[in-house]
């Protein structure tokens, strides 16, 4: 999981514009640390979450909730589109929370919080998710890992009798490991103590145990109201919208930036058009802009979610502009993978009309199936310096 503080790109909010901190990403033992150090660049401030996860690492999440709630934070389930640059790209200068924030929007389509992730939800003071949001929990995964070793003892014998005067580890071996897939009386203790903690009722770790560790189930809104795990039900909305600056008193996310004063980095991301310039309905994502820019490429992906495993959905990512060779590089791909059929997951802004024909020539050909999509890679984009797709 990654954070980084957003500055709201909605049309017409400068120069005072909510601002959130983006939470993305698989929760794993060392993200407390990283929220930590970014809450601490903020001085105090108190910035909503806004968290897109599938889950990870539930003792993780317990400490990720205490802190949100110590820091008196809002928490809402959605995804951050962002616009100029993102997280991770070259480009980009580090954000520190305070004068360069990333800029973007938030929405709830497609968004989710799953597995452990409702545990850090949890410990939000205001705590939404909208109808279009995906919340839900399941049985708990613990892993165990076996481990040999070998001691030394060195002892004495004392009146016929054998006297231990030390012990030690001479070697250490991995034994391999094993899973269980039902949380144990005490991990059961602990979650129905921080849930009390949190003020949020039992009837959500009712749901956890009655749903298999394989499975996924969705909480709705109304028994999320009921069981309190939602303070509300708005949506995120509540706590990014563009206009909510605009109240009185202002929400304490939003910060105004005089124009005359804004760092380059803002000024560069939400600067004003020109009087000749057309204004801008909507800001447009980086992942678009990118697709404008971009040659066609071809990748095959495999799906992240870690409740697939071992037999994970793959697919055929195809991004950017149609170009004279694109269906000779779709040819030259699909003769990699041999007879696999694959599904094509297409995002692009369109280019050459004969490419095209001829791509779909192709697919119908292969007898694959199409959907229209982006697709969002974790660690790192295909192309990017360093990036080597795994065996």
């Amino acid at each position: 999981m990654r954070f980084v503080v957003v500055r709201s790109s909605a049309p017409d909010c400068e120069p005072n514009c909510p601002e959130w901190i983006s939470a993305e990403g698989t929760i794993e033992a060392g993200t407390p640390a990283l929220l930590r150090r970014l809450l601490k660049t903020l001085g105090g401030r108190q910035l909503p979450i806004v968290v897109n996860s599938p889950g990870g690492n539930v003792d993780a999440s317990l400490q990720l909730g205490r802190m949100v709630r110590k820091n008196k934070l809002d928490i809402a389930v959605g995804i951050t589109e962002f616009s100029g640059c993102s997280p991770g790209m070259k480009s980009c200068r580090d954000n520190d929370g305070k004068d360069q924030p990333f800029s973007g929007v938030a929405h709830d389509s497609g968004a989710m919080c799953n597995s452990a992730c409702p545990l850090m939800f949890a410990g939000g003071i205001r705590r939404v998710v909208g109808e279009w949001a995906y919340l839900g929990v399941h049985q708990i995964t613990t892993t165990y890992q076996r481990e040999k070793l070998l001691y030394r003892t060195t002892y004495r014998i004392v009146n016929g009798k054998k006297k231990i005067i030390s012990t030690r580890v001479v070697s250490r071996k991995n034994a391999g490991s094993y899973k269980t897939y039902e949380m144990s009386k005490a991990v059961e203790k602990r979650l129905s103590a921080y849930l009390k903690e949190m003020g949020v009722e039992q009837g959500v770790l009712s749901v956890m145990k009655a749903t298999p560790a394989s499975d996924i189930r969705q909480i709705e809104p109304e028994d999320m109201l009921e069981m309190k795990l939602v303070t509300s039900p708005d949506s995120l909305d509540l706590l990014t919208e563009g206009t909510i600056c605009r109240r009185q008193p202002a929400p304490a996310n939003c910060r105004e930036i005089p124009a005359n004063a804004a760092p380059a980095a803002v000024a560069a991301l939400g600067a004003e058009p020109s009087p000749t310039a057309p204004v801008p309905t909507a800001p447009v994502p980086a992942s678009a802009q990118q697709a404008h820019e971009q040659k066609m490429r071809f990748v095959v992906v495999r799906g992240s979610n870690p409740l697939c495993n071992p037999d994970c959905p793959e697919w055929i990512s195809a991004e950017g502009t149609i170009a004279a060779g694109t269906a000779d590089e779709l040819r030259q791909l699909l003769d990699t993978i041999r007879e696999r059929r694959l599904p094509v997951i297409v995002n692009s802004p369109g280019g050459d009309v004969q490419a095209a024909l001829a791509a779909g020539r192709l697919i119908r050909e292969r007898k694959l199936d199409v959907a229209v999509a982006r697709t969002d890679f974790l660690d790192c984009e295909p192309g990017a310096a360093g990036c080597v797709a795994p065996d």
